[in-house]
């Protein structure tokens, strides 16, 4: 398995490349296969923190079209 980050797109703010998150559900002893993993969206740690309102609107904007 590799450990290393994926990158995609840069952030249209700061322009660092944007951390895909991914979203995952807990296993139970019940199921036989893994867990299920889904993909939460795009995230940029340094303008989440500073200026989240400009983050998210211009990350709104980009995929509205």
């Amino acid at each position: 398995m590799n450990d290393e980050a994926i990158y995609a797109d840069s952030c249209p703010l700061c322009l660092r490349p944007l951390r895909p998150e991914f979203g995952r559900s807990r296993e139970s002893g019940q199921q036989d296969g893994p867990a299920r993993v889904w993909f939460a969206g795009y995230r940029c740690d340094s303008c989440e923190a500073t200026r989240p309102q400009q983050f998210w609107d211009a990350m709104s904007a980009r995929y509205e079209n």
